[in-house]
């Protein structure tokens, strides 16, 4: 009840970055974990827009051997997500500065097996979606995944992702509201 009515307070203050008008499900937060594929031990996964904490925790039961790097811009939510998540590296910052992120904390972009996002791409204002798309291709090496849940499957077919290619994706229909987890490889660079 205590992270319903944070989440609701969150919204009705943020609903920009919030961008939902309920917590994530277990079924969709499953999904996405499964979503990642399988990764070597350590390296290391980086979720951006934790939340509650519903996918951080799918990630944390499926990765136990992987540190999590939990970006979150809504102060409110980073002291209970470092409470509950302990083994997770819980950073209040934006997701456009992933890089500085990984950095500050020792990590190296060669490290990062995945990218996993329940960030209101759609929503967030001006070219801000497409800097933090950008700062995950920064991080991200080719081939490896970057997962993305969505309400509006359409709208992102309008939404270019620079540096990515697309896999199927997978319809959620026990998600308040149904959700889509969007699937994405980082592509090998163009040469120049």
């Amino acid at each position: 009840m205590k992270k319903t009515l944070l989440f609701a307070g969150q919204m009705a203050r943020r609903w920009r970055t919030v961008g939902a008008i309920a917590p994530s499900g277990g079924s969709l937060a499953r999904t996405m974990a499964r979503k990642v594929g399988d990764l070597a031990d350590g390296q290391v996964i980086i979720e951006l827009g934790p939340g509650t904490g519903v996918i951080t925790r799918a990630l944390v039961e499926r990765f136990p051997r992987n540190p999590i790097l939990a970006v979150e811009i809504n102060e409110p939510f980073i002291t209970p997500l470092r409470k509950e998540f302990p083994s997770a590296t819980v950073v209040q910052g934006c997701a456009s500065q992933l890089a500085a992120h990984l950095a500050r904390h020792g990590l190296a972009p060669d490290n990062v097996g995945a990218v996993v996002s329940g960030l209101p791409l759609l929503t967030l204002p001006g070219d801000l979606p497409q800097q933090i798309l950008a700062s995950v291709a920064s991080v991200l090496r080719p081939g490896r995944p970057y997962v993305q849940f969505t309400y509006s499957e359409r709208a992102w077919r309008r939404f270019e992702a620079v540096g990515f290619e697309r896999l199927p994706s997978k319809r959620v229909w026990w998600n308040v509201p149904p959700a889509v987890v969007l699937h994405f490889v980082r592509s090998e660079p163009s040469p120049q």
